[in-house]
């Protein structure tokens, strides 16, 4: 009898890996495979993981702390020596760092990191240095690179961090695409008068929307700051921002919100919830500063709003500039403006980015397909350690 199929897929905490790494793993666990993942895990994550698939708790942390980097190394190392898995797959600079050396000191076959965004080192002094060495290693001791968009691809090998024969993207990018069954475009217009009558948003307001955590890197100052100028010009406008206030915008910026009765602020929602909210869009704002893919932008176009993000790798990689959305300059409040006026002003035009969107999302970025990609991926992979 053969033996079974063994991979491992690590993160660094259970909130990255529920969303991104479960659904895949139990795909794959369905055609044969044996599966194990590995975080830092709560109770309630671990009650809701699927049947068959095995987990172990490491105890990691999103900041660098170098006793716990040291004992979660020693610790992964001892699960990879017992396990002796054929693949094993990493995400998050935490986890990626400790695993790939740890998997290296295992002599692992197959050790993919999937680099699902690149920091900006350039613009992070010291502190960039650092992580671009952290970066570096971890890419060093992998066997195979799996960036989340070509242009992450092309950034990643002129930092120098891999060679370009170690990297590869699937399809057209992205991490695990979205489940169009939770998106269903025929409730979307009893869904959406759900939604604004629960936040008390007219129905006459055009409504942009922000989906994400509420902070400076996501380009929260600069969107507050715009539709505070707009919503002077323009009444019949209302700001939905569904997410966590991180405590990193401009303070008195976030008292205005609180206090106006344009703003909506949702607080976290269950991401069940998210389908539901983005049905009361009229327009996506996502004036993100760095962005991995975007898996929010994949998510309004399934559910047929048009978007407005940043043109930076990734974002503008899931959007058609001008066909499922409008690119704008990062940082840059004047093009965010005129982007958004556009949106007022010709609400039509923007209709039709989303239809065109959610065109986009069903051809390239729906679950079935992504998940057999990663699928075919990982057969191949097998397939050239077992010759």
């Amino acid at each position: 009898m053969a033996r079974q199929k063994k991979i491992c897929s690590l993160t660094t905490v259970d909130i990255t890996m529920e969303p991104f790494i479960i659904t895949q793993m139990k795909y794959m666990m369905d055609r044969g495979w044996d599966v194990t993942v590995i975080c830092n895990m709560k109770p309630s994550f671990i009650e809701r993981l699927p049947k068959g698939v095995h987990y172990y708790n490491v105890p990691m942390e999103r900041s660098f702390n170098l006793w716990v980097a040291i004992k979660s190394t020693f610790q992964l190392y001892r699960i990879f020596k017992k396990e002796c898995f054929d693949i094993i797959q990493y995400a998050a600079t935490h986890a990626a760092l400790y695993s790939s050396f740890a998997s290296w000191l295992c002599r692992i076959p197959k050790r993919i990191h999937l680099q699902w965004g690149i920091y900006n080192f350039s613009e992070m002094g010291l502190k960039g240095k650092f992580y671009k060495f952290v970066e570096w290693l971890t890419c060093k001791f992998s066997t195979d690179i799996r960036p989340v968009s070509h242009k992450n691809l092309q950034v990643a090998i002129d930092e120098g961090l891999f060679k370009a024969n170690k990297g590869k993207v699937l399809g057209q990018g992205g991490t695990v695409g979205v489940d169009l069954n939770e998106y269903p475009l025929e409730d979307k217009s009893t869904i959406s008068a759900e939604i604004k009558k629960q936040y008390k948003i007219s129905t006459e307001d055009y409504v942009f929307g922000f989906c994400g955590r509420i902070s400076t890197p996501k380009g929260n100052n600069e969107l507050l700051r715009v539709f505070k100028r707009i919503s002077t010009e323009y009444k019949n406008v209302t700001l939905l921002l569904v997410g966590e206030d991180e405590g990193s915008v401009d303070r008195a910026l976030m008292e205005w919100a609180n206090k106006n009765e344009k703003v909506v602020l949702t607080g976290r929602v269950l991401h069940s919830d998210i389908p539901r909210c983005m049905a009361a869009m009229d327009c996506l704002v996502h004036p993100t500063y760095r962005e991995g893919f975007g898996m929010v932008l994949q998510e309004a176009m399934a559910m047929g709003v048009p978007i407005i993000t940043t043109d930076i790798p990734g974002p503008s990689e899931v959007i058609e500039n001008g066909i499922s959305g409008v690119l704008v300059k990062p940082q840059d409040e004047e093009s965010l403006s005129d982007a958004m006026i556009d949106a007022i002003c010709n609400p039509t035009k923007y209709a039709e980015f989303g239809k065109n969107g959610r065109v986009r999302v069903e051809k390239c970025f729906a679950r079935d397909v992504m998940l057999e990609r990663i699928y075919q991926d990982k057969e191949v992979l097998y397939q050239a350690i077992s010759k």
